[in-house]
Parts: structure tokens; C-alpha cells; sequence
């Protein structure tokens, strides 16, 4: 409060602040701060010139609204000002900031007064003026360690405690608090770009870009119309897509989450490989849609991947072409007209499209393979379950030692082998939930598979760029070698599409288990062919 030996000011300006948006609307909002300290400079015969505000820590001493009202002072005669706050936690809540911002305003020749605190030039006032910083202060410090204990506590149960990431809103938890749920169509296209980031659909980060620019729905920076390629790693790396979080430095080790999973935890593992070993590649914003076969061609010459342009003639007219470009190629500048490579391979993948009869079979032999795994399926979820309960008393066993050991590097490889081991739990609860898938799923899965398998022409013919490049990589095993005289020569097609070969073709009346085995399924059958 105003003292006798601090001199009196006819004018005066309002300093408030709180530390969030939300607090300015509770009880110690600003417009309540405002109300007090008006109230006061009309008891004091004191003029309100101005008010300034801040939403901002006090434990900052570098602030929007502060640094305008010492701008100010600094106009004015500041001998005439008093600056009014509603006390010193709304000040500063840092001993050091107080200290700083005090300082500067007593410098400009303003003082500083409060309806709650004594703010004196006095002894005894500026010992009760700094005993009140140290206990506001205090106060913040215990605030930020009790939020941090809680937000360590809820993360620990599974709960993301930050900024709702993208693909996902806040909604009430059954229990209370906030739960993760999927935001469309975000979720969709985010769990679409690291799945196809994972199967290969996309073979690079550039790739996964152009999947996302291509989607309008997808949020993007402000004022740009292009995805970055920051958001695009961070939606790789992210473990919270994954349906886990970890925090080490928090002491919260890899856990599941309560929220639902936009892609599993394997498909994390899996694409955190994949970013290990390719580096970013630049995007190219219309050469590859121009050239659809790009990088799935190679130079029977050298091996290297045929690049491709656009060449202008004398009449200004311009053609497309592929071309070896690779230094040392007798090839090397080469080119060949896109129309007739592109016209060749169409050919080349309609003689994929298998018969009838050989369709039917391999039908009825994946059906059979789908009893088989089923079957099978229950003794490997017991193998999974005893695997889980000997990790867990492992687990348990180790987080004994450790705490009970003095040495910091045994500490710390027992912690590392807690997390792997902690990661494998996460791979093997999900298998266990994989296995459960039920016939009906199956049922859909293979509707879709056969197809493709069909005829993977028509989804070739019918389809956009992105599912283009997605037959590609379903039908052919690598890249397809390109002679300038002969055109396509050597392809290696995917394991299904060498099945049908060898049902269509053979002459056996067995077909043997490692010449059909799909990745996923023991398929084992007596057959005989047509």
C-alpha cells in the first residue's frame, strides 16, 4: 500500500498479467486485476492514464505489455507516474524478474505501488517487497514441480498430457481429463502416408510430400501452400501414431497409450529403419508425374535407373524421353521415346491377368492356406504369451538390480535392456491382437487381393498417379532393364504373380510348399494341374 515516505504521484498507468489465456478468464483474470487497481488509484486522487497487459510467465522479465509501458515512461515525465499493480505475484514470480523490471521503472522514474503490498523506498518496505517475490516465487516453482508430478502420472497411465497432434482432437476421458481421439479426415490420410511409407507405396520422404500435398485437407503452415519437410519427419517419428508414449527424461518408459493407434507399433519400428537409411530427397514437383515409369526402369547397359526429360525440337515442340545418364555408359545420353516404353510395359501387364482356371485354383489354395494359419495361430499365441510372462519377470528382475546397484554404467545397461525389452512386449501384444483378425476380415482382404491379382491392368488403367505407382511395386519385384534396340527385357515379378506363373505353366502334378509360400502364410496343397 501507498506509504507516507514514498512520494505521491498525480498520474498513474495499470500493469497486469496472468500466465495463460485461460487465466483471464477465472477469478485473477485481467479485467479483475484492472478493477482492483482502478479502484485503488481513485482512492489515491490518482488520474488512470493507460493499461497494460501481459499473458505471459513471471518468471519472464521480457514481456510485450511491459516492455510498451516502459516505452512509455520514458516518453513522459515519468516523476509524474506511478505504476499500480494488484500485487507482486502478478508482477513477477521470479525474484530475478522483479529485481530487472523494478529496476527499470524506478530508473525511468516512475515508483511502484500495490492495493495488496507495501512497495516503499523504504528498508523494512523493500525487505517486505522482496519477501513477497520470494514467496511468489516459491509458489510458482511448487506449482510447475506439482504439474510436472501430474503430467508425468497421467503419461505414465497412458495418457498424452500435450498439444493434441495432428490426426487427433481432445475429448472427455470416461475417467476424467482429456483422451486422444482420430480427427478426419487427418487420421485417415496420416495413417494412409505411414502405411505406404512402410510398404513401399512411398519410397522416400519426397514421396510421403507429394501424398500430402496432393490431399487439400491436410493442414499446412501458415501462408503455404506446400507441405514442409519437417511435418513430414515428424509425422514419421512420432510414437504417439503408434498407440505408445515415452519420455525418458521424465523417468516414463515406453507405454501404451489409451488413445487409438493410427498405425501399429511394428509399422513404426519398421519406418523408423526405413528413415535410418535413406537420406531426403528433393521433391520434383511434375517431372515424375510426367513420367510414370521413372525409377522402375533400369540401363541393361550399366544397371543404373533411366532418368527422363523433355526435349524441344526446332519447332518449339516438345517430346518426352527416357535416358541413361550415368557417366562410362556406351548408352549415356541415349534416349528412347516415352510413348513406346510406356506402350510396352501396358502390354507387359496385361500379360499378367492369369486364366480362369488357373485363378480358381490359386483361390481355393490361398483359402486352404488361410485354414491352415488359423490353425496354427493358436500354438504361436501360446509360444507369445509364456515369451510375455518371462519378459515380464525379467523385467522385474532387472528394475531390482538397478536400483539397487551403485555402479551408473550397470544402471544404465540394465535400463537399456528394460526398454528393449519393453519394446518387444509392445511387438508381441500386438501380434496377439493381429491373430484375432476374423474371417469375415479375411474374407474382405481377399476380395481385394484376387482383384488385383485378376487383372492388374484395369487398376492400372483406371487408376491415379499415387495407385499407379502402387501397382508397380505390387506386380514387380525390382526395376525392369530397358535395351535402346530391343526395349523392356529382364522383370522379376512379385511371389504372387510367379505362383500363377507356375500354375499356369507347369506340367507337375505337385506344387511345391517353397514355390508358393506367401510371406504371411504356410500354404501347403496337393494340386494338380490343367
Amino acid at each position: 500500500m501507498f506509504e507516507k515516505n514514498q512520494q505521491k504521484r498525480a498520474k498513474c498507468v495499470i500493469y497486469c498479467r496472468v500466465s495463460s489465456v485461460k487465466q483471464t478468464m477465472d477469478g485473477a483474470g485481467l479485467s479483475s486485476q484492472e478493477r482492483s487497481c482502478r479502484d485503488y488509484a481513485q482512492q489515491c486522487g490518482m488520474a488512470v492514464e493507460d493499461v497494460f497487459t501481459d499473458v505471459i510467465s513471471g518468471a519472464s522479465s521480457n514481456r510485450p505489455g511491459m516492455n510498451m509501458l516502459l516505452a512509455f515512461l520514458n516518453r513522459v515525465d515519468a516523476r509524474d507516474y506511478m505504476v499500480i499493480v494488484d500485487g507482486v505475484s502478478r508482477f513477477a514470480r521470479d525474484v530475478g524478474a522483479h529485481t530487472e523490471l523494478r529496476n527499470k521503472i524506478m530508473t525511468a522514474g516512475a515508483a511502484i505501488d500495490s492495493p495488496k503490498t507495501k512497495c516503499g523506498v523504504d528498508a523494512e518496505s523493500r525487505f517486505l517487497e522482496m519477501l513477497w517475490a520470494l514467496l511468489a516465487s516459491r509458489d510458482r516453482e511448487k506449482n510447475a514441480e506439482l504439474s510436472k508430478t501430474r503430467t508425468i502420472a497421467r503419461r505414465k497411465n497412458g495418457y498424452w498430457t500435450f498439444s493434441a497432434p495432428i490426426g487427433y482432437q481432445y475429448t472427455k476421458a470416461p475417467g476424467g481429463g482429456k483422451l486422444l481421439v482420430r480427427k478426419e479426415p487427418e487420421a485417415s490420410i496420416i495413417q494412409e502416408a505411414l502405411d505406404g511409407f512402410t510398404s513401399g507405396r512411398f519410397q522416400s520422404q519426397a514421396e510421403v510430400k507429394r501424398f500430402l500435398d496432393s490431399k487439400p485437407e491436410f493442414p499446412r503452415h501458415r501462408g503455404s501452400t506446400e507441405i514442409k519437410f519437417d511435418r513430414v519427419t515428424a509425422l514419421l517419428t512420432r510414437l504417439v501414431y503408434a498407440g505408445y508414449l515415452e519420455k525418458a527424461d521424465w523417468g516414463v518408459p515406453l507405454t501404451k497409450a489409451q488413445h487409438e493407434p493410427l498405425i501399429s507399433y511394428e509399422t513404426y519400428l519398421i519406418n523408423q529403419d526405413r528413415l535410418e537409411g535413406k537420406k531426403v530427397a528433393p521433391a520434383r514437383k511434375n517431372l515424375d508425374r510426367d513420367f510414370i515409369l521413372r525409377g522402375f526402369l533400369t540401363c541393361n547397359e550399366c544397371g543404373y535407373s533411366l532418368t527422363s526429360c523433355w526435349s524441344k525440337s526446332g519447332t518449339g515442340k516438345r517430346y518426352p524421353y527416357y535416358l541413361c545418364h550415368h557417366r562410362g555408359c556406351s548408352q549415356r545420353g541415349k534416349s528412347i521415346a516415352r510413348g513406346k516404353l510406356e506402350a510396352e510395359f501396358e502390354g507387359l501387364l496385361k500379360s499378367l491377368t492369369p486364366t480362369e482356371k488357373t485363378f480358381e485354383l490359386a483361390s481355393e489354395m490361398f483359402r486352404d492356406a488361410w485354414g491352415r494359419y488359423k490353425s496354427n495361430s493358436k500354438e504361436e499365441a501360446t509360444r507369445h504369451r509364456t515369451r510375455l510372462r518371462q519378459i515380464d519377470a525379467e523385467v522385474s528382475s532387472l528394475l531390482d538390480r538397478a536400483a539397487r546397484t551403485q555402479h551408473e554404467e550397470t544402471a544404465l545397461a540394465y535400463e537399456t535392456r528394460i526398454a528393449e525389452l519393453r519394446s518387444e512386449t509392445a511387438i508381441l501384444e500386438e501380434k496377439l491382437l493381429d491373430r484375432d483378425a476374423s474371417e469375415e476380415n479375411f474374407d474382405k482382404m481377399f476380395e481385394l487381393t484376387m482383384q488385383f491379382l485378376s487383372s492388374p491392368w484395369n487398376i492400372w488403367e483406371k487408376g491415379s498417379y499415387e495407385l499407379k505407382r502402387t501397382v508397380l511395386r505390387l506386380a514387380f519385384a525390382a526395376p525392369i532393364d530397358v535395351c535402346r534396340e530391343t526395349g523392356l527385357r529382364t522383370r522379376e515379378t512379385t511371389l504372387p504373380f510367379k505362383a500363377l506363373q507356375f500354375l499356369s505353366t507347369s506340367e507337375s502334378k505337385m506344387v511345391p510348399q517353397e514355390g508358393l509360400e506367401p510371406p504371411t502364410l504356410s500354404l501347403r496343397r496337393t494340386c494338380s494341374t490343367s
